[in-house]
């Protein structure tokens, strides 16, 4: 995911009180296995549109590492700032719980993950809309 991509994300939705509706790890064996791939699907507000809700998946590649765990206090999933993109040591970062920042950059890619209850650790990844099903 480029700055431009993240740059676009960040533009069309509003994620204040979005939801973390799915999180799909996904683990590939075999002789060239891809490595392990996130789906993130987030239901967030779409700027523009009477802030219509629209379910928009971050797909994570190559991931090393993530943490997921439940807030105390909080209801599990709930984002209150827009998701937090950093690179370190050429591995991108995503951090769902940004606000504990207080809007200062993390230093390091240890920082990231320091107290944050949800947050990945990948190669790279893409976002894109979720199509509903059609009959």
């Amino acid at each position: 995911m480029t700055a431009e991509g993240v740059a676009a994300l960040l533009a069309r939705y509003e994620f204040h009180d979005a939801g973390i509706r799915r999180v799909i790890v996904d683990q590939d064996f075999g002789r060239e296995p891809r490595g392990r791939v996130v789906r993130l699907v987030i239901d967030a507000r779409v700027v523009g549109e009477a802030l219509r809700w629209e379910p928009v998946c971050l797909d994570l590649v190559d991931v090393k590492r993530f943490r997921i765990d439940e807030s105390s206090g909080a209801p599990a999933g709930v984002l209150y700032d827009p998701p937090q993109f950093t690179r370190f040591d050429g591995l991108m970062q995503v951090d769902l719980c940004a606000e504990r920042f207080g809007g200062l950059p993390p230093r390091s890619r240890q920082e990231v993950f320091e107290d944050s209850e949800w947050v990945f650790e990948a190669a790279g990844g893409t976002w894109s809309v979720l199509e509903p099903w059609h009959a």
